[in-house]
């Protein structure tokens, strides 16, 4: 070993850099791995409850079943998805693999329909000993209240997943420390040890929040995907007989690309704050005249909820992006709006202080919990998942308000209490726009 290399490993700093680097690399492959598999399970269940569902729409319980099960797997289900309907006793009352004796005995203490009786849906994972491989089944109760209707796919298990991934992450791993090692022998003369440390979890982060807004993009995604995937093949295929079937599948497709739209626009938005060299047109933006535009566009929103809008503002101008006082507007009344109750209010205030602008977004709906209000302005995080989607939500709305107030070197803060309602308060700075 040339002299050179033995002043290397000899230096402290490299070797504790050294360490804790593939230390973190380790672990960052295995939980990388952990978490796409549970994501990948999580999404091949919502998909697979998205797909029971438009069958359990399509289904009519009077007539023979065995039909309409051959016709709808072949319009709908992809060649290894399996369906089988089960009676009220247990009995398999039709299957799209009629062929497998073994396989209609009676189904009554599966764990995934024993789930589905008790709760209206359930899932299980097993070995098929006549298939040879892993199964997923997922299953729910149908709109009659007797029968279970359950979907099968093959299913890729944790060992076979991290099999399958593991070489690129070990090739990843050592790519990055071989290119980490390079740089930090280079800089080492001048580099502390702290900020070494303080560098690499910065990188972590950075890589952790990457990889949690892309899953969960794709996963917010392929929801509504799948969703208008079925119905037009169902359209396609004839199932809709009247016209009143017809159009309330296509109102379905149409609400679910809509949700899909604002989730790309929301997406970008986001992806535009975060880039440094992001084009925005600064104007004297009259924040009163936007305000009233933006409650004046949710007036029917808070109509259909019964809840009450109002502003006050006084001849407040900030030079900023028209739009993005806008979007910061219209997600914070749009939030107060989505979790109220009918009778409730939202109360908007904007002023000028000695050297910020002040807006102040207060409501009296259901709150949010001590536990929640760390995490209502990270990307994607929903304090009640079933009303946002109702709703039309994308979860990105306070991320919004967040990367929006911070673009210009201001904070947003909140304060709640469990049925008594939220206020949320931005603070931005006039000394002008902090772009760092």
């Amino acid at each position: 070993m040339s002299e050179e290399r033995k002043r290397f490993w000899k230096n402290p700093i490299l070797l504790r850099f050294s360490l804790v680097l593939i230390l973190a690399l380790a672990i960052s492959s295995v939980i990388s791995s952990l978490l796409l598999s549970g994501q990948m399970l999580r999404q091949n269940i919502e998909v697979m409850e998205q797909t029971i569902a438009v069958a359990d729409y399509a289904l009519n319980y009077e007539s023979p079943l065995q039909e309409q099960l051959e016709g709808l797997h072949s319009a709908v289900l992809q060649g290894d998805m399996r369906i089988t309907l089960i009676g009220r006793d247990g009995t398999v009352l039709a299957d799209t693999d009629m062929s497998d004796e073994q396989r209609l005995s009676n189904h009554l203490n599966r764990r995934e329909v024993q789930k589905a009786r008790q709760s209206g849906q359930g899932y299980a994972i097993r070995y098929s000993e006549s298939l040879g491989e892993y199964m997923l089944y997922v299953a729910a109760l149908a709109k009659d209240g007797n029968t279970v209707i359950r979907l099968s796919i093959p299913y890729a298990h944790l060992l076979s997943y991290m099999l399958i991934v593991f070489p690129i992450l070990l090739v990843g791993m050592l790519v990055a420390f071989a290119v980490s090692v390079a740089v930090a022998a280079k800089f080492t003369g001048y580099i502390r040890s702290d900020e070494v440390k303080r560098q690499m979890v910065q990188m972590e982060r950075d890589k952790r929040i990457r990889q949690e807004f892309f899953s969960n993009a794709s996963h917010e995604l392929k929801t509504p995907i799948t969703s208008v995937r079925g119905y037009a093949e169902l359209l396609s295929q004839d199932f809709a007989q009247d016209e009143a079937t017809r159009k309330d599948f296509l109102s379905r497709i149409l609400k679910e690309t809509e949700h899909m739209t604002g989730l790309i626009d929301d997406i970008l938005l986001i992806s535009r704050l975060e880039s440094k060299d992001a084009e925005v047109t600064l104007s004297k933006v009259q924040l009163c005249t936007v305000m009233n535009e933006v409650l004046e566009s949710l007036a029917p929103q808070a109509a259909a909820c019964q809840v009450e809008i109002s502003g006050e503002c006084s001849g407040v101008c900030l030079q900023a992006s028209l739009q993005q006082m806008r979007e910061l507007l219209l997600n914070l009344i749009s939030n107060g709006i989505k979790y109220n109750h009918p009778g409730g209010h939202v109360r908007t205030r904007i002023w000028q202080g000695a050297e910020a602008v002040m807006i102040e977004v207060k409501d009296d709906g259901v709150g949010i919990a001590p536990e929640d209000q760390k995490r209502v302005f990270e990307r994607f995080f929903r304090v009640d998942k079933g009303r946002s989607r109702k709703m039309g939500g994308t979860g990105l709305g306070l991320a919004i308000v967040k990367h929006i107030t911070a673009y210009y070197g201001g904070s947003v803060s909140l304060t709640s209490e469990m049925g008594a309602g939220s206020t949320f308060l931005v603070e931005i700075p006039l000394s002008g726009i902090n772009k760092v």
